[in-house]
């Protein structure tokens, strides 16, 4: 829940939204998943808010997720193999009882 949070904060801040065109684009999708009732449901999509939400939010979260890759600076960094397997610190609130 936290990361849906996060992404929506990155989204709204970044001024990221799914066009008409991209939500049509997904609804003709999905409907094609039901084949012979492809129709029936291109037009509970179409009418329905709901329905449509369920499609946005995924579309949403990827292009946050691309814009955040995209301004990503990666650098390789050498790690010997026991550093790799030390064990890390857990943060607070987790692990053993």
């Amino acid at each position: 829940m936290r990361l849906g949070l996060v992404l929506a904060e990155i989204g709204r801040h970044s001024d990221i939204t799914v066009t008409e065109q991209e939500l049509a684009q997904a609804v003709r999708q999905e409907a094609m998943r039901y084949g012979a009732q492809a129709q029936q449901v291109f037009e509970a999509y179409s009418k329905r808010e709901d329905l449509q939400a369920q499609l946005r939010a995924p579309i949403y979260e990827e292009k946050v997720v691309d814009l955040i890759l995209s301004k990503a600076e990666v650098t390789d960094e050498p790690v010997s193999k026991e550093k790799l397997f030390e064990e890390d610190e857990l943060p607070e609130g987790y692990g053993g009882a």
